[in-house]
């Protein structure tokens, strides 16, 4: 099962053929709901995911985020019960569960299709993270599809030109905007570029990796680096340093995507504890506790933003 804030996401089970009527708007008598639920439940079986099922405090089911595989791709389906939250709800799942994916499920791409006139679907989907690939659309008995794709995590080891070109200004720009990536705004960026490249340089290292999370077209939408910690008894563990994501791109859950693909980084080299600190003023503090992040060490004045503005330095943690 999966909790966020004021709705969970479970697997199906027999009973949901309700649930799945109710959406159909045909009798629960008829077989056709019964029969959609064994097929996700089947599904569940063989690949250990599947359609998760909305449902709300009071346990009520809402709805239906479907994750369905196919030979290179994941499809991604989601319908919502008539006045339960409509797109909002609708968002706030598929949110959720994109994010749950990136980080869990097979790095294969998740794709979501619909009418081009689904003004709707469209808006919940880009809501979540999601981006129009115009070279997937298609057409199937005459209906015309078109494709939205999840960003995807790059895990590196080494940042090329053009890479390290695109993460010095990103990194410029969130740090003008007032993002605690380790400067203040104005900052040269001979000074970024100083620290980046020393990121680089551990890289080589093999202690630490670059997570970068792309458009399906390619372009940067956020970075970080995950770095394990050196000891026989820390071994365990990595710090999460210079998360950042795209200023122009706000809102669009790339917070939690990069977040999802650190932790799968993080997983992917052993690592069973990971920490990360953050400039107090932020509000950082509420955004990591929603991934799991719980406060284990503050340094009061510990970052000095400006003369006569110290800011707390906090550390947070959580086991993977």
């Amino acid at each position: 099962m999966i909790t966020a804030d004021d709705l969970s996401l479970r697997p199906p089970v027999e009973d949901d053929a309700q649930l799945v009527a109710e959406l159909m708007d045909v009798p629960i008598s008829t077989e056709r709901p019964a029969q959609i639920v064994r097929l996700w439940r089947e599904h569940w079986d063989e690949r250990g995911y599947g359609t998760w099922i909305i449902e709300d405090p009071a346990g009520r089911r809402l709805g239906f985020v479907g994750l369905r595989s196919h030979s290179d791709f994941i499809r991604v389906t989601i319908r919502v019960i008539e006045g339960e939250g409509g797109d909002d709800l609708a968002t706030r799942a598929l949110r959720v569960v994109v994010s749950h994916a990136l980080e869990w499920l097979p790095d294969l791409p998740l794709r979501i299709r619909l009418a081009p006139e689904d003004v709707a679907t469209r808006e919940v989907a880009e809501a979540a993270g999601m981006t129009y690939a115009p070279d997937l659309d298609h057409a199937v008995d005459g209906d015309e599809w078109q494709v939205l794709e999840l960003p995807y995590v790059r895990i590196a080891d080494r940042v090329p030109p053009r890479a390290r070109e695109a993460m010095l200004k990103m990194w410029g720009e969130v740090n003008d905007a007032g993002g605690a990536v380790g400067f203040v705004p104005g900052a040269s960026q001979e000074d970024v570029a100083e620290v980046l490249d020393g990121y680089v340089a551990r890289l080589a290292e093999g202690r630490t990796v670059c997570v970068a999370l792309n458009s399906p077209l390619g372009e940067l939408l956020g970075f970080g680096f995950v770095a394990r910690s050196t000891g026989m008894t820390v071994a365990h563990t990595a710090n999460l340093e210079r998360i950042m994501t795209d200023t122009a791109r706000r809102g669009t859950n790339h917070g939690a995507l990069l977040m999802a693909g650190m932790h799968r980084a993080a997983r992917e080299m052993g690592v069973e504890l990971v920490t990360l600190d953050y400039r107090g003023g932020t509000g950082l503090g509420e955004f990591y506790t929603r991934y799991g992040y719980t406060e284990v060490g503050r340094i009061p004045g510990g970052v000095r933003v400006a003369p006569g503005d110290d800011r707390d330095g906090v550390i947070m943690a959580r086991s993977l």
